[in-house]
């Protein structure tokens, strides 16, 4: 039995460090999510994908340099689980390219779909992925025991298109009727083209909160800002008022 555990444990030490550092199965849609550090690039395209300045076409693209080196498995022609790598190349989506702009050289969390192994000159690193959602980066906690996370749970239920949980986070004289209401949040936010997206909410006081947030109705897109007011109700914390900044 001694020698057996001897056997594993030597047999795990001498394991790629692929093992170590995580590896992402490709073919089952990993990973959808990942953090590091968003910047733009201009890579170098056809015809030779070497050197923009000695003739190639530029291909502009962002990268997402990781705190830690990761690998791939789940396509035994483009994905070697043994190469560890710390840049992904990000693809923006017409919901996450103007997030994309604000947040460059910044520290991000990106949701992920359609992740790939390079396979082309086109493919400029390892690993390619869509961007289908964006925010800062930052500590979770940070606004425990703060009315940040009432507005943060309002705009992610309307980005559900779910009226009537976005509803119950806002003050009851507000939601009975108006656009406050179960029904009109619901009616338009569950009818968007494109659903809302949160981008982040930025204290500005104890109760007062700027929410950054993106969607698209019917021919237009809103990049929208909105001051968010929020009141203490025997130790719960609603939204009272909300002023949108920008028209949307």
């Amino acid at each position: 039995m001694i020698k057996l555990a001897a056997a594993f444990l030597l047999a795990w030490l001498l394991a790629p460090a692929a093992h170590a550092a995580g590896c992402f199965d490709v073919s089952s849609g990993e990973p959808a999510r990942l953090e590091g550090e968003l910047s733009f690039r201009i890579f170098a395209g056809p015809p030779n994908f070497e050197d923009v300045q000695k003739g190639d076409s530029p291909e502009p693209g962002y990268v997402l340099t990781l705190p830690q080196p990761i690998c791939l498995t789940g396509d035994a022609d483009f994905a070697d689980p043994s190469y560890l790598f710390d840049e992904v190349q990000l693809v923006a989506t017409e919901a996450t390219a103007r997030a994309m702009r604000d947040l460059r050289n910044s520290a991000v969390a990106v949701d992920l779909v359609n992740p790939m192994p390079a396979m082309t000159g086109h493919h400029h690193r390892p690993l390619v992925a869509w961007v289908s959602a964006i925010a800062p980066a930052g500590d979770t906690t940070e606004n425990h025991g703060s009315a940040a996370t009432t507005v943060e749970a309002f705009y992610l239920a309307l980005g559900a298109g779910d009226g009537a949980t976005a509803a119950a986070f806002v003050i009851p004289e507000k939601t009975a009727k108006g656009p406050f209401s179960a029904a009109e949040l619901t009616r338009f936010y569950g009818g968007l083209r494109e659903p809302l997206q949160l981008v982040s909410v930025t204290a500005i006081s104890t109760t007062e909160f700027l929410a950054s947030y993106r969607f698209a109705a019917g021919n237009g897109v809103c990049d929208g800002r909105a001051l968010v007011e929020t009141e203490n109700r025997d130790g719960r914390f609603f939204i009272h008022s909300i002023k949108a900044l920008n028209g949307c």
